[in-house]
């Protein structure tokens, strides 16, 4: 009852001071005041306040403070799967009027310490928690200082537990494209416990697979040619059954290369000439045909093909009608964006250079066969033979020519010589009835002795038995003759029985 009482007085001597502070402090609102809520209260008109006017957030801001900054603008961390990961924003000169945001490139993900996604948390020192990462989340962050906005960014790698790294960059089971010239570096990392082996292989355009040596897992690809283009691959061998693996696929832009496999035509007049130009390019090239600088146009004289040819490209020129002034030399040109490259043909009337076909060598007997393009009969053939590191060459004149296979411009050369045990080197060259053709590449082909011995067997030992009792021997005894080795028998049985004896009369005694 008491507590009640109590509380009444309580509320009353509010109640009076409330009514006290009212009447000291209030101000009562005059008829003659404007009244805001009345119709006719003026507002402000955009006269006297630029609506568009922007706030200067900066206006209190106490001078005597630096503004804030980083340190380190740009910052790299590489992580596992499955890691929690923090992105540092540690600003220096952090003021009680700034604030903090957080991105992923152009999206924003954090307002200061309150995340927008669930796997981002906001800590209490401006970083940035990611928990659980996975490869999707490799990107760059950035957190920016607002007003400021001075910007700190953060490269974030996770990489699966192989990844392969083109030149710093993420490209496991990705496709490269490199330039000619250029410098890469192909590195393989793991995320995998214990002692790691790293393997790296590369399969070229052609499928043909070869291993690759690299410096702990880093491959140094120095002035890149077409030659590197093809699959790269990187396998860590923990003795598991299924070791992670990964490739890259590298393509490669490389200027014409341009190649032909007649560099000398033969042909005769009134007849048409044939001249091949192959090459491969990326981008594709423009071939063309040039003759004493000037580019061959398709017309009645000259007619242009281009076909494929196994792994590459080829542009023939057909020369019709062919005249004393289509001899000469002609030069197929190729050019794309990277660069461009040549071969030179010469048209001529002489044979064509000896190609070789086969041989075969019986002892020191060896049998040659070459062939030669010629619309002209030949009339003689000449065949160079050299030992290997001699500077002298010796000079044979072969006649046995033959039409190879009943074809009309194709003959067939066959020369037999006998030569000693060695490595030989051998050319040829002919003449039909306009010239000699220039020298064949050299040949090199052995011939090996007549008795081979296999070094890494030891000789046999011949028995006793094969030896002519005049040549038996004794161990620790030299050479002695029949009669002598019986004797020695003889003395060891004597020895023996004396031996008996004393031990026998030893026992007695």
């Amino acid at each position: 009852m008491n507590k009640a009482k109590n509380s009444t007085w309580l509320l009353l001597i509010c109640l009076l001071i409330g009514q006290l502070y009212v009447c000291c402090n209030g101000s009562p609102i005059e008829p003659g005041d404007n009244d805001y809520q009345g119709d006719e209260y003026e507002y402000e008109t955009g006269d006297d306040v630029d609506d568009d006017a922007d706030t200067d957030l900066t206006k209190d801001f106490d001078s005597k403070y630096a503004p804030p900054y980083f340190e380190t603008t740009d910052l790299r961390i590489d992580a596992k799967p499955g890691d929690d990961v923090v992105l540092n924003c540690d600003a220096r000169n952090f003021q009680l009027n700034n604030a903090v945001m957080w991105y992923k490139k152009s999206v924003i993900i954090a307002n200061g310490q309150n995340p927008i996604s669930q796997r981002v948390e906001g800590m209490k020192n401006n970083s940035l928690l990611l928990r659980n990462v996975t490869p999707e989340d490799s990107d760059d962050y950035y957190c920016e200082i607002l007003p400021q906005k001075v910007q700190q960014h953060t490269a974030l790698r996770v990489g699966a537990r192989l990844s392969i790294l083109c030149d710093g960059r993420e490209a496991t089971d990705r496709s490269q494209t490199f330039k000619q010239g250029d410098s890469h570096k192909l590195e393989c990392r793991t995320y995998l416990p214990g002692n790691i082996t790293i393997k790296w292989s590369f399969n070229d355009l052609s499928g043909q697979p070869s291993t690759v040596e690299h410096d702990n897992g880093v491959i140094l690809l120095d002035d890149v040619d077409e030659k590197n283009a093809g699959d790269y691959q990187c396998l860590a061998d923990d003795g598991s059954r299924h070791p992670p693996h990964g490739t890259v696929h590298i393509d490669v832009r490389y200027s014409p290369i341009v190649s032909t496999h007649r560099h000398h035509v033969n042909t005769e007049a009134n007849a048409t000439a044939e001249l091949y130009c192959n090459y491969r390019a990326k981008p594709i090239g423009r071939s063309y045909f040039t003759k004493d600088g000037k580019t061959l146009q398709i017309s009645e004289k000259y007619s242009i093909k281009d076909s494929v040819h196994h792994d590459h490209n080829r542009t023939t020129l057909i020369v019709r009608e062919v005249t004393d002034s289509d001899l000469g030399e002609y030069k197929c040109e190729v050019r794309n964006a990277i660069g461009s490259n040549e071969v030179k043909v010469h048209v001529s009337y002489d044979p064509e250079i000896p190609q070789f076909e086969d041989e075969t060598i019986d002892g020191n007997k060896v049998t040659q066969h070459w062939l030669v393009r010629s619309r002209q009969a030949l009339s003689e053939a000449m065949l160079d033979y050299q030992l290997f590191g001699s500077e002298r060459w010796n000079t044979v004149a072969m006649l046995q020519t033959r039409r190879h296979n009943n074809t009309g411009h194709i003959w067939k050369i066959t020369h037999q010589m006998e030569l000693n045990a060695g490595t030989w080197n051998v050319r040829v060259r002919t003449k039909n009835t306009h010239g000699w053709s220039p020298f064949s590449t050299k040949h090199i082909f052995e011939v090996r002795d007549g008795y081979t011995k296999d070094a890494s067997s030891e000789p046999e030992q011949p028995s006793d038995m094969d030896l002519p009792p005049d040549q038996i021997m004794q161990a620790g005894i030299g050479p002695v003759g029949r009669g002598a080795a019986s004797a020695i028998r003889q003395l060891n049985w004597m020895w023996t029985l004396l031996a008996a004896l004393l031990l026998l009369l030893r026992i007695r005694l």
